[in-house]
């Protein structure tokens, strides 16, 4: 019995083995370069010559390939994208950017073509046929005569006319040709071109998290706009009424006339102060509506944000940002391409081999037979004398240190540019705290400030001043959560996760995406 399960198994288990060989064969992205640990190990190296803090703990991350997020086809920039009617949010928004955007669908064409170029190398492994027809008519047969010694032929005998081609004729003649990669030099060449596309893959992720950040920027931006416009509208109100107050004690004779000019010019400014908002808010709607794509004086009815995000911690942040940044996966798939070229050279100082075969045919029925066929098995093999190749081969390799100094500094510039952003995000969610327990006081100080006027005890100055301090604390509030969310997008696309989003506490596997099936 196990003898004969063993039978049963071991075809199936070489079908799967081939199977595999040849999806990673047949997808633009190959079997997904290096694996986890020796990506773990590269990584760990570029991180100690960088001199960047590594995080104790390895993350546990949930496996989500960039391909899912950039499954969806762009369409042309001629069609415009459908935006959803009514009150939008965020993620409504970052959704119709996917398909509007015009840098994303850019991006996605230039994916497109590097598949394409990953398709032209490949070709290089397949059989190459060629064919050739040709049908000729000439102005006349070709003949030859036979001269013979005297005697063989009969007394009045005309000598033999031989015929060798005819007035007209067709011929076809195929060649197929099979390269044999015995030095591995295709594969090599092809394997660099691979991690070409998974490259210029993470490439495309970083251009939608960039496109993305920008949407998220422009509408909290419009947010902002808007409760800032409301803030204004607030504090002109209780000018106007403090205005009209200071109007009565002056008609009254209880008022001088400074106190009254000043409350005067605080509400003029104001009202001046009402129209740059109004600028800001139509600046901010033209963004945004660039940004997803939309028409640029598009109306734009946003949703309103009330809870603040979530922030990681500086070592969850850069744990994420090590391990799933595009860019940082942009330039470790470049290690492996140039690292891969450079071997692909090498190997080429070998001779290259291959086989074939061939059939010819003829209607003209002079020599027989009319068709053909022939094998032929060889070798080219270029020495080299011109030291070309061996030039090819330095630079490759200067390119792949360059492009591992380039690691390491990219490594360096994450590290600070996690470590601001988490930081500017903690600094705009405890001035919103502070703000959410300073407008009280505000209020109350204000308050006080009108009653005391009321009763002569305070001047217009006063008044105004504790107005102010109240409209300030009213603008940090509604500005400073909006400007929180914003930050944490930024640290967002630091870690290399989707925006839509921004309170994720688990992060899609960028890396597992970089070696993921291609579109």
């Amino acid at each position: 019995m196990r003898a004969e399960a063993r039978r049963r198994f071991v075809p199936l288990g070489v079908l799967l083995t081939l199977c595999a060989a040849c999806s990673s064969f047949t997808r633009p992205d190959g079997d997904g370069g290096w694996s986890e640990a020796r990506r773990e190990e590269e990584v760990a190296r570029l991180q100690s010559a960088a001199g960047v803090t590594v995080p104790e703990a390895k993350l546990e991350l949930e496996s989500k390939r960039i391909e899912d997020s950039l499954d969806v086809a762009s369409p042309p920039p001629s069609a415009p994208p459908a935006t959803p009617s009514g009150e939008m949010d965020l993620a409504q928004a970052l959704a119709v950017a996917a398909r509007g955007n015009r840098r994303i669908v850019e991006a996605h064409e230039q994916l497109a073509a590097t598949a394409e170029r990953v398709a032209d190398v490949r070709g290089r492994l397949l059989p190459a046929t060629t064919a050739e027809a040709r049908y000729t008519w000439y102005t006349a047969a070709q003949t030859a005569s036979v001269d013979l010694p005297s005697g063989v032929l009969p007394p009045g005998s005309a000598p033999p006319v031989v015929e060798i081609r005819d007035a007209d004729a067709g011929t076809v003649n195929a060649r197929i040709y099979v390269p044999i990669d015995l030095t591995g030099e295709l594969r090599h060449t092809l394997s660099a071109a691979q991690a070409g596309y998974r490259g210029e893959r993470a490439r495309v992720w970083a251009t939608t998290l960039d496109e993305q950040l920008a949407v998220t920027q422009a509408y909290f931006q419009l947010l902002e706009a808007r409760r800032l416009r409301t803030v204004t509208e607030e504090t002109i109100a209780v000018y106007r009424s403090q205005l009209g107050i200071a109007r009565s004690r002056f008609d009254q004779g209880r008022l001088l006339k400074n106190d009254l000019l000043t409350v005067d010019v605080a509400l003029q400014l104001a009202e001046q102060g009402l129209l740059g908002r109004d600028l800001a808010i139509e600046e901010a709607r033209w963004l945004f509506n660039r940004s997803i794509g939309a028409d640029v004086n598009a109306p734009a009815e946003l949703a309103d944000v009330r809870r603040p995000p979530d922030v990681p911690s500086v070592d969850r942040a850069l744990a994420l940002a090590y391990q799933e940044n595009p860019i940082l996966l942009s330039l470790l798939e470049e290690q492996q391409r140039l690292q891969d070229t450079a071997t692909a050279l090498e190997r080429s100082r070998l001779p290259r081999f291959g086989g074939g075969g061939g059939m010819d045919y003829s209607s003209s029925d002079i020599l027989e037979p009319q068709q053909i066929g022939s094998g032929f098995i060889g070798f080219t093999w270029e020495l080299g004398t011109d030291l070309r190749r061996e030039a090819q081969i330095s630079e490759a390799r200067i390119q792949s240190d360059r492009n591992r100094i380039a690691t390491e500094r990219q490594l360096r510039d994450l590290e600070a540019a996690v470590r601001a952003a988490q930081l500017s995000t903690a600094e705009r969610l405890a001035a919103y705290r502070t703000a959410q327990s300073s407008l009280s006081q505000a209020e109350e100080n204000l308050r006080i400030r009108e009653q005391q006027f009321d009763v002569g005890r305070a001047q217009s100055d006063d008044v105004l001043i504790a107005e102010r301090l109240l409209a300030e604390q009213r603008a940090t509030l509604a500005t400073a959560l909006y400007q929180a969310h914003t930050r944490r997008a930024a640290l967002q696309r630091l870690m290399g996760l989707d925006l839509e989003d921004l309170n994720a506490t688990k992060a899609p596997n960028a890396r597992s995406a970089a070696s993921g099936a291609g579109t």
